[in-house]
């Protein structure tokens, strides 16, 4: 009997405990391909570069307007103090006239409702050429955005390199903090039993404090780098996403080949200013043709009369005009002047830009290059300093080493790590720098012929 009871009290035990806490599923792992698709998404920079390019493309359907018919409607009314009349004669005899009367030619409320079409039939080239200069112009657009784009990309790559860079050093901070603190444990026995003076317990309490000051501002970096990177996604995702362990190895993809010749090929602002060049020249071409003759055709079904919808008069007319501006104050020449400088200007510029990106690719490379050695040889230092630090350590315990030499090996073995760190995402960063400075992009590239063919 007792045995039937406390089985059934285990099982109302059992049965009133509440079910365990469900885990919290683990955050999705952000790496740098997933950021770069969410700031494809949400980086305002992006945004403004689509709404730049719907403007121009805007801007292409204005000019094409004046190429095409326009409808029109219309309804007007007049009124005068009384209704006009005009003498009306007779001829009573071969040059001879009598005036018979009083004829009407206005009257003191009309009315004419009539719909009608206009079309510039031919403008000299000017709104053609308004219609290529804007045509220009939004391609000029189109690919100078191509630039924005591998400007988000970039910002993002070096944003998210820098954050594990935080967290890496963040991490070291806490193994050098861990490590002190183990020491200090050791020279605290050390000194209970009479072994060292009290003085290098102080000395190693003061590496501990300054440890801990350490790991806060790897921790504020993290922080920071966090803010940053959310600022170039353009969306937030710390506690959103979580992150990959900061690698110890750097292993970017192969650098691509380029010379002298391709150098110019995948930078979009080069084809951007020459999209501008020759938009210019378009735009000076439609100047010199605004100055030229003009045919307009108009064609109109009207009703007139003293109603307000008339219908007294129902006609129709066709109207066919030519028009030319001999003289502007010459307002048309200057502007031809001045387009034809911006195309020499913009010309001008694009040589120059040459040598600025050959510049800027060289550095980049240089960049890139010195610092995949700095990782080979902070590597090896770390090693060494790793070494030297245990040995020191044996040392002290063996009581053949001093306090000082330990705490001299721990600061070489941090500056060494810090360094390797620092080498392996210096490298990340040159390599996204150099990539920028070529115009490298699986998500952002120029499409069509090079500029200028």
């Amino acid at each position: 009997m007792n045995i039937r009871y406390f089985a059934a009290l285990l099982l109302a035990v059992v049965i009133s405990l509440p079910a365990g806490a469900k885990k919290p599923a683990p955050l999705p792992v952000l790496t740098v391909e997933n950021a770069l698709d969410l700031a494809c998404s949400h980086n305002p920079s992006l945004t403004a570069a689509q709404a730049r390019i719907d403007q121009a493309k805007a801007q292409i359907d204005q000019a094409r307007a004046d190429k095409l018919p326009k409808l029109f409607a219309s309804l007007a009314g007049a009124w005068q103090g009384k209704e006009g009349k005009v003498p009306a004669y007779t001829a009573v005899a071969p040059g001879h006239f009598v005036q018979s009367g009083y004829a009407l030619n206005s009257f003191e409320e009309v009315y004419q409702a009539s719909l009608g079409a206009q079309w510039l039939i031919f403008s000299s080239g000017a709104v053609e050429n308004t219609v290529k200069a804007r045509r220009l112009a939004f391609l000029g657009i189109k690919t100078r955005e191509v630039r924005t784009g591998q400007a988000v990309e970039n910002a993002v790559r070096v944003c998210y390199s820098d954050l594990q860079r935080a967290r890496a050093k963040y991490t070291v901070a806490e193994e050098v903090l861990a490590l002190t603190r183990e020491h200090l444990s050791q020279v605290k026995d050390f000194f209970k039993y009479g072994v060292v003076a009290q003085d290098e317990v102080l000395r190693v309490q003061v590496d501990v404090a300054n440890g801990e000051l350490n790991v806060i501002s790897a921790k504020n970096a993290v922080d920071v780098r966090w803010r940053a990177l959310e600022r170039a996604v353009g969306t937030p995702l710390r506690g959103v996403y979580s992150l990959p362990d900061p690698g110890t190895a750097a292993s970017p993809a192969p650098v691509p080949a380029w010379n002298d010749e391709s150098l110019f090929v995948l930078r979009p602002e080069l084809r951007a200013l020459d999209f501008s060049r020759r938009a210019a020249l378009a735009v000076a071409a439609a100047a010199q043709g605004s100055t030229g003759p003009k045919i307009a055709a108009t064609g109109e079904v009207f009703n007139m009369g003293r109603d307000f919808w008339p219908n007294d008069l129902d006609t129709w007319k066709l109207s066919l005009s030519l028009r030319w501006d001999l003289y502007d104050g010459g307002k048309a020449r200057a502007q031809v002047k001045e387009y034809r400088a911006k195309a020499r200007e913009l010309a001008a510029q694009i040589d120059d830009y040459k040598h600025q990106i050959a510049l800027e690719v060289s550095s980049a490379q240089l960049n890139y290059e010195a610092a995949k050695q700095r990782t080979d040889v902070a590597r090896r230092q770390v090693e060494s300093a790793r070494e030297d630090y245990r040995m020191a350590l044996m040392r002290y315990k063996a009581n053949v080493g001093t306090n000082l030499d330990v705490l001299d090996a721990r600061t070489a073995l941090t500056n060494a790590r810090t360094q390797l760190v620092d080498a392996i995402y210096d490298t990340d960063s040159a390599r996204a720098n150099l990539d920028y400075a070529l115009g490298v992009s699986e998500r952002f590239r120029l499409e069509g012929p090079a500029a200028g063919k």
